[in-house]
């Protein structure tokens, strides 16, 4: 790789984490996907599901959240230990769901 092409990625990944994380909030799919971009989204948990439109999304929530007792409450939004992305709050017993621990 040329000089000019690694100072340029150098920028666009500066510009990334000083602008964009900055704006995207926190355990949503687009702050995921920057985290993605960026190299650094292994700390994640990687459960998986379908949502009501059939497409597939993926939790949002720090690896090692899960408890399936502990049952959100669904009126505030807040996934007690289940899985979340953005809207979607839901556990590893659904039939289109993927666990964590099958990835």
């Amino acid at each position: 790789m040329r000089q000019r092409e690694r100072t340029d990625l150098v920028q666009l990944e500066r510009f990334v984490r000083e602008s964009v994380l900055l704006r995207t909030h926190p355990h949503t799919t687009a702050w995921r996907r920057v985290l993605e971009a960026l190299g650094e989204a292994g700390g994640l948990c990687t459960a998986r599901a379908l949502n009501a439109d059939g497409d597939r999304i993926v939790c949002t929530l720090d690896a090692g959240h899960y408890d399936p007792d502990d049952k959100p409450p669904f009126r505030d939004g807040k996934p007690g230990g289940w899985h979340k992305a953005d809207a979607s709050i839901w556990d590893d017993s659904g039939a289109a769901c993927t666990p964590h621990t099958a990835i």
